[in-house]
Protein backbone atom coordinates (compact mmCIF):
# COMPACT_ATOMS: atom_id res chain seq x y z
CA UNK A 1 0.00 0.00 0.00
CA UNK A 2 1.37 3.47 -0.11
CA UNK A 3 1.10 6.06 2.51
CA UNK A 4 -0.62 9.59 2.50
CA UNK A 5 3.22 10.78 2.75
CA UNK A 6 3.45 10.05 -1.55
CA UNK A 7 1.57 13.62 -1.59
CA UNK A 8 4.06 16.01 0.92
CA UNK A 9 7.36 13.97 -0.48
CA UNK A 10 6.12 14.93 -3.85
CA UNK A 11 6.78 11.50 -5.08
CA UNK A 12 3.28 11.58 -6.49
CA UNK A 13 4.40 13.56 -9.72
CA UNK A 14 6.31 10.64 -10.27
CA UNK A 15 2.95 7.97 -10.18
CA UNK A 16 0.27 10.44 -11.54
CA UNK A 17 1.79 11.53 -15.20
CA UNK A 18 -1.34 12.45 -17.75
CA UNK A 19 1.01 14.39 -19.85
CA UNK A 20 2.59 11.19 -20.70
CA UNK A 21 1.61 9.96 -24.45
CA UNK A 22 1.59 6.68 -23.14
CA UNK A 23 -0.78 6.89 -20.51
CA UNK A 24 -4.27 5.14 -21.14
CA UNK A 25 -6.02 8.09 -19.97
CA UNK A 26 -3.55 10.74 -21.63
CA UNK A 27 -5.92 12.31 -24.55
CA UNK A 28 -8.69 12.33 -21.56
CA UNK A 29 -6.87 14.18 -18.82
CA UNK A 30 -6.00 16.87 -21.87
CA UNK A 31 -9.58 17.26 -22.95
CA UNK A 32 -10.16 17.51 -18.89
CA UNK A 33 -8.25 20.46 -18.40
CA UNK A 34 -8.68 22.03 -21.81
CA UNK A 35 -12.30 22.38 -20.49
CA UNK A 36 -11.30 23.73 -17.25
CA UNK A 37 -8.94 26.19 -18.66
CA UNK A 38 -11.55 27.38 -21.36
CA UNK A 39 -14.23 27.39 -18.37
CA UNK A 40 -12.41 29.80 -16.68
CA UNK A 41 -11.82 32.19 -19.43
CA UNK A 42 -15.31 32.42 -20.69
CA UNK A 43 -16.27 33.63 -17.80
CA UNK A 44 -13.77 35.50 -15.80
CA UNK A 45 -12.07 39.00 -16.73
CA UNK A 46 -8.23 39.24 -17.13
CA UNK A 47 -6.53 39.98 -13.55
CA UNK A 48 -9.42 38.20 -11.75
CA UNK A 49 -8.18 36.22 -8.51
CA UNK A 50 -8.23 32.51 -9.39
CA UNK A 51 -7.42 30.02 -6.02
CA UNK A 52 -6.10 26.53 -7.31
CA UNK A 53 -5.98 23.83 -5.03
CA UNK A 54 -4.02 20.72 -4.98
CA UNK A 55 -2.71 22.32 -8.83
CA UNK A 56 0.54 19.94 -8.56
CA UNK A 57 2.73 20.99 -11.00
CA UNK A 58 0.78 24.21 -12.19
CA UNK A 59 -0.55 21.99 -15.09
CA UNK A 60 -4.19 24.50 -15.00
CA UNK A 61 -2.38 27.32 -12.90
CA UNK A 62 0.36 28.04 -15.16
CA UNK A 63 -1.41 28.78 -17.99
CA UNK A 64 -3.73 30.57 -16.43
CA UNK A 65 -1.40 32.91 -14.49
CA UNK A 66 -0.81 34.64 -17.94
CA UNK A 67 -4.57 36.37 -17.77
CA UNK A 68 -5.13 35.91 -14.05
CA UNK A 69 -4.01 36.31 -10.31
CA UNK A 70 -3.58 32.69 -9.69
CA UNK A 71 -2.49 31.10 -6.33
CA UNK A 72 -1.46 27.91 -6.73
CA UNK A 73 -1.25 25.41 -3.25
CA UNK A 74 -0.18 22.01 -2.65
CA UNK A 75 1.04 20.05 0.30
CA UNK A 76 4.63 19.15 -2.05
CA UNK A 77 7.10 21.96 -2.01
CA UNK A 78 8.30 19.67 -4.46
CA UNK A 79 5.07 20.27 -6.73
CA UNK A 80 5.37 24.09 -6.48
CA UNK A 81 8.75 24.10 -7.40
CA UNK A 82 7.99 22.17 -10.60
CA UNK A 83 5.20 25.15 -10.76
CA UNK A 84 7.38 27.98 -10.48
CA UNK A 85 10.18 26.26 -12.95
CA UNK A 86 7.24 25.96 -15.55
CA UNK A 87 6.07 29.46 -15.26
CA UNK A 88 9.74 31.04 -15.64
CA UNK A 89 9.72 28.51 -18.69
CA UNK A 90 6.67 30.11 -20.16
CA UNK A 91 7.60 34.21 -19.03
CA UNK A 92 4.81 34.19 -16.64
CA UNK A 93 4.44 37.91 -15.88
CA UNK A 94 5.98 38.45 -12.25
CA UNK A 95 3.03 38.47 -9.61
CA UNK A 96 0.80 36.74 -11.78
CA UNK A 97 1.49 33.34 -10.27
CA UNK A 98 1.79 32.80 -5.64
CA UNK A 99 2.30 29.67 -4.35
CA UNK A 100 1.42 27.97 -1.21
CA UNK A 101 2.44 25.45 0.77
CA UNK A 102 -0.97 23.69 2.48
CA UNK A 103 -2.23 21.00 3.44
CA UNK A 104 -6.35 20.64 1.77
CA UNK A 105 -7.40 18.49 4.65
CA UNK A 106 -7.28 21.44 7.18
CA UNK A 107 -9.02 24.78 7.09
CA UNK A 108 -7.60 27.03 4.43
CA UNK A 109 -5.76 29.83 5.46
CA UNK A 110 -7.36 32.63 3.40
CA UNK A 111 -10.24 35.28 4.52
CA UNK A 112 -13.82 34.84 3.28
CA UNK A 113 -15.00 35.90 -0.12
CA UNK A 114 -11.21 36.23 -1.18
CA UNK A 115 -11.34 34.69 -4.62
CA UNK A 116 -12.77 35.04 -8.41
CA UNK A 117 -13.16 31.34 -8.97
CA UNK A 118 -11.33 28.47 -7.99
CA UNK A 119 -10.26 24.61 -9.30
CA UNK A 120 -10.74 21.95 -7.49
CA UNK A 121 -9.15 19.14 -9.94
CA UNK A 122 -8.21 15.76 -9.35
CA UNK A 123 -7.72 16.35 -5.56
CA UNK A 124 -11.43 15.24 -3.68
CA UNK A 125 -10.74 11.46 -3.97
CA UNK A 126 -6.91 11.76 -1.85
CA UNK A 127 -8.99 13.39 1.21
CA UNK A 128 -10.41 11.95 3.82
CA UNK A 129 -13.51 14.40 4.50
CA UNK A 130 -14.14 15.95 1.13
CA UNK A 131 -17.16 18.03 1.86
CA UNK A 132 -15.05 20.07 4.50
CA UNK A 133 -12.79 21.53 1.64
CA UNK A 134 -16.12 21.70 -0.45
CA UNK A 135 -17.13 23.95 2.71
CA UNK A 136 -13.97 25.92 2.56
CA UNK A 137 -14.00 26.51 -1.05
CA UNK A 138 -17.46 28.25 -0.72
CA UNK A 139 -16.15 30.18 2.12
CA UNK A 140 -13.22 31.68 0.38
CA UNK A 141 -15.42 32.47 -3.11
CA UNK A 142 -16.71 35.87 -3.70
CA UNK A 143 -20.55 35.86 -4.16
CA UNK A 144 -21.32 34.64 -7.39
CA UNK A 145 -18.31 33.14 -7.88
CA UNK A 146 -17.84 29.69 -9.59
CA UNK A 147 -15.83 26.32 -8.72
CA UNK A 148 -14.68 24.19 -11.07
CA UNK A 149 -14.45 20.50 -9.84
CA UNK A 150 -13.87 17.19 -10.57
CA UNK A 151 -14.75 13.79 -9.14
CA UNK A 152 -13.58 9.79 -10.58
CA UNK A 153 -16.50 7.97 -10.72
CA UNK A 154 -16.70 5.15 -8.68
CA UNK A 155 -19.06 2.98 -11.42
CA UNK A 156 -16.23 0.81 -12.38
CA UNK A 157 -16.85 0.28 -15.85
CA UNK A 158 -15.30 2.88 -17.34
CA UNK A 159 -12.22 0.19 -16.62
CA UNK A 160 -13.40 -1.78 -19.69
CA UNK A 161 -12.48 1.21 -21.96
CA UNK A 162 -8.96 1.70 -20.57
CA UNK A 163 -8.06 -1.76 -19.55
CA UNK A 164 -4.32 -0.52 -19.83
CA UNK A 165 -4.84 1.29 -16.60
CA UNK A 166 -4.47 -1.55 -14.12
CA UNK A 167 -1.01 -3.17 -16.09
CA UNK A 168 -0.70 -6.39 -17.08
CA UNK A 169 -1.24 -8.63 -13.84
CA UNK A 170 -5.19 -9.94 -14.06
CA UNK A 171 -4.58 -10.44 -10.47
CA UNK A 172 -5.75 -6.89 -10.00
CA UNK A 173 -8.55 -6.72 -11.34
CA UNK A 174 -11.21 -8.28 -8.77
CA UNK A 175 -9.55 -5.60 -6.28
CA UNK A 176 -9.82 -2.78 -8.35
CA UNK A 177 -13.14 -3.85 -9.69
CA UNK A 178 -14.82 -4.02 -6.23
CA UNK A 179 -12.62 -0.50 -4.80
CA UNK A 180 -14.61 1.49 -8.04
CA UNK A 181 -11.36 1.80 -10.47
CA UNK A 182 -8.70 2.36 -7.37
CA UNK A 183 -5.36 0.34 -7.61
CA UNK A 184 -4.90 -2.15 -5.11
CA UNK A 185 -1.49 0.09 -3.81
CA UNK A 186 -3.79 3.24 -3.85
CA UNK A 187 -6.64 1.99 -2.07
CA UNK A 188 -5.80 3.43 1.67
CA UNK A 189 -5.38 6.82 0.60
CA UNK A 190 -8.07 7.41 -2.55
CA UNK A 191 -11.45 6.68 -3.31
CA UNK A 192 -13.60 7.38 -6.13
CA UNK A 193 -17.14 7.89 -5.58
CA UNK A 194 -20.61 7.14 -6.97
CA UNK A 195 -22.19 10.11 -9.47
CA UNK A 196 -25.01 10.45 -6.59
CA UNK A 197 -22.70 10.83 -3.69
CA UNK A 198 -20.41 13.55 -5.98
CA UNK A 199 -23.89 15.43 -5.72
CA UNK A 200 -24.62 15.29 -2.51
CA UNK A 201 -21.23 16.36 -1.26
CA UNK A 202 -21.98 19.21 -3.60
CA UNK A 203 -25.48 19.93 -2.00
CA UNK A 204 -23.79 19.32 1.68
CA UNK A 205 -21.41 22.04 0.99
CA UNK A 206 -23.68 24.72 -0.03
CA UNK A 207 -23.01 24.46 -3.97
CA UNK A 208 -25.53 24.18 -6.83
CA UNK A 209 -24.15 22.87 -10.21
CA UNK A 210 -24.39 25.01 -12.83
CA UNK A 211 -22.80 22.62 -15.48
CA UNK A 212 -21.57 18.85 -15.16
CA UNK A 213 -19.15 17.16 -18.19
CA UNK A 214 -18.54 13.66 -18.56
CA UNK A 215 -15.40 11.91 -19.50
CA UNK A 216 -14.78 8.54 -20.79
CA UNK A 217 -16.99 6.08 -22.70
CA UNK A 218 -20.61 7.29 -23.16
CA UNK A 219 -21.59 4.02 -21.03
CA UNK A 220 -20.08 5.40 -17.94
CA UNK A 221 -17.88 8.22 -17.24
CA UNK A 222 -14.32 8.25 -16.02
CA UNK A 223 -14.64 12.07 -14.51
CA UNK A 224 -17.60 14.17 -13.63
CA UNK A 225 -16.43 17.68 -14.07
CA UNK A 226 -18.95 20.26 -12.52
CA UNK A 227 -19.14 24.32 -12.63
CA UNK A 228 -20.37 25.51 -9.52
CA UNK A 229 -22.00 28.47 -7.63
CA UNK A 230 -23.13 28.84 -3.91
CA UNK A 231 -26.88 27.96 -3.56
CA UNK A 232 -29.01 31.24 -2.43
CA UNK A 233 -30.85 31.12 0.96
Amino acid sequence: MIGRDVYSSGEYVEHFRPEDGRNPLHALYTAKCRDVIASVRSTLPPEATVLDVGGGPGRMAVPLAREYRVTLCDISTNMLRIAGDAAMKNDIPTGNLTLRRLDASHPLPFPAASFDCALCIDLLVHLPSPVSLLRELRRVLRPDAELIVDMSNRSPWWILRYPRTLGRRPSRWPSTWRAGGVLPEWQSTVRHHMQSEYRAMLHAAGFETVQEQRYGPPWCAKWFLSRCRARRG
